[in-house]
């Protein structure tokens, strides 16, 4: 069998389907990653095959000065008012319509040569399978056109592009009502599959099934057809450093690590990686700190229990480690699962709306999201900061989801540097080192992650898909 996997050019993109493709891989059949020609390589390290989309040396379309930019809140908020949505219910259409749209924008664009360069791949090799990522709805219509079965990846994220199509679905009447687009995602991806004589349907927009590594509990409901699979960490290749051969003796390792993606887009770190610092200094522990130049700019001497680097895989450093802090992404919280050990999530009572930025430099560099802007990756980074932008919440989306599912599972505890002091962050840090309650139950997360099907038992059902479509 040929397998067609696309993926958006970002390491919390591709790293979440690195075991799926081995699995595949190791079972007999052919596999290739498609991506944008910037990324090859990088999905070359992983051992896969990459597929180069657009044209070498070229900026990526989320570089680009004409990148789609987030809609107005007030636009978001229209939409959330004429689906009668609940405040719950308004943060996952917030997330799909503000945030998650404009990756997918990127690479369905028919004017570009990528989404072209995926579909003339898929008609020349003729895979039976394509396996698209959630943002990556190219993968479709590249499906569609080569006469493929296709199922979305959703990766680290949550499902908030069915449960969005499924809220608009049976609200169309009120949201045409409101003078609002009925179907914002089927507009998105029409340009490029009427390019192609390709209908858009729920087939299209939302594949025939969902390979979900999202643990119970976690997932949003959706009437999506579902390949559970136990999400198995990968974080990429690197040597083994000597001093995480062995746990530390004498007192705990605690690791915080703060997220790969958001430090990409957003200057500054809102006060938080200080007050984290602060917080776990007094305590008899040894921290191992996963963090960027722009993270530590504001700290002016670590303190000496703290061991900062800018990277290290998580599968290296968790098993030797206690207790994690983290930032509330999910390829971070199944780190934290599969290696057993208790969490502690920043979040932040911060809606997930973005609001509109002034052009002042200190609102700036506080947090501003821009389509175009990625710190050493885009030429035009400081010319950036001279327009407005969008302020970011001081948090990762997936904050509270993730917050919300720790603490629900009794596996740790949630932290708000906004409105915590320095003592009740440090309390809590220490309450999670010393209860073994929370050790207890993340011992039994792992136990429930174990169970679940892991990706080399999801190979025969994705063939039977492929299968039946043929």
């Amino acid at each position: 069998m040929r397998v067609l996997i696309t993926v958006y050019p970002a390491l919390a993109h591709l790293y979440p389907v690195v075991p799926y493709a081995w699995a595949l891989q190791t079972a007999g059949h052919e596999v290739r990653v498609a991506s944008h020609a910037g990324f090859a390589d990088t999905i070359a390290s992983t051992g896969l095959v990459p597929v180069a989309l657009g044209a070498v040396g070229t900026p990526e379309p989320r570089l680009r000065e004409d990148a789609r930019q987030p809609p107005a809140p007030e636009e978001v908020n229209a939409y959330a008012r004429a689906m009668g949505l609940t405040p719950e219910e308004r943060e996952h259409w917030i997330a799909f319509y503000q945030w998650n749209l404009n990756p997918a924008s990127d690479y369905v664009r028919a004017d570009l040569s990528d989404a072209p360069d995926l579909v003339e791949f898929a008609r020349a090799w003729r895979p039976d399978l394509v396996l698209w990522d959630l943002v990556f709805p190219a993968g479709a219509v590249a499906a569609r056109v080569a006469g493929a079965a296709h199922g979305r990846l959703l990766g680290s994220n949550l499902d908030y592009f069915a449960f969005s199509q499924e809220r608009l679905a049976a609200n169309r009447s009120a949201v045409r009502a409101a003078g609002l687009a009925d179907d914002p995602l089927a507009d998105l991806v029409r340009p490029l599959a009427e390019r192609y004589g390709v209908s858009v349907d729920d087939d299209l927009l939302l594949g025939q099934f969902t390979v979900d590594p999202l643990p119970k509990g976690l997932s949003l409901p959706t009437a999506t057809v579902k390949v559970p699979v136990r999400k198995v960490p990968y974080t990429g290749a690197a040597v083994f450093p000597r001093w995480l051969y062995s746990r530390p003796q004498g007192r705990p390792r605690v690791a915080v690590s703060l997220g790969e993606s958001t430090r990409r887009y957003v200057a500054g770190d809102w006060g938080r990686t200080p007050k984290l610092l602060a917080a776990l200094a007094d305590l008899d522990v040894e921290v191992v700190a996963t963090l960027s130049p722009l993270q530590l700019a504001a700290i002016d001497t670590l303190p000496d229990n703290v061991r900062a680097i800018e990277w290290v895989p998580l599968t290296q450093l968790l098993p030797t480690c206690d207790v994690l802090v983290h930032h509330g992404g999910m390829g971070t919280l199944s780190s934290a699962v599969a290696a057993g050990i208790p969490q502690l999530v920043c979040d932040t009572d911060d809606s997930l709306l973005f609001r509109p930025a002034t052009a002042a430099p200190a609102e700036a560099d506080s947090g501003t999201y821009r389509a175009g802007r990625e710190f050493g990756a885009s030429a035009s980074d400081e010319a950036a900061e001279e327009t407005a932008g969008w302020l970011h919440p001081e948090k990762n989306l997936l904050a509270t989801p993730c917050a919300s599912y720790v603490t629900e599972q009794g596996a740790g505890l949630r932290i708000d540097h906004q409105k915590q002091t320095v003592e009740e962050i440090r309390a809590e840090i220490h309450r999670v080192l010393t209860e073994p309650v929370f050790r207890e139950r993340a011992t039994a997360l792992r136990e429930a992650w174990q169970a679940t099907p892991g990706p080399n038992e999801i190979v025969p059902a994705l063939v039977a898909f492929a299968d039946r479509r043929s």
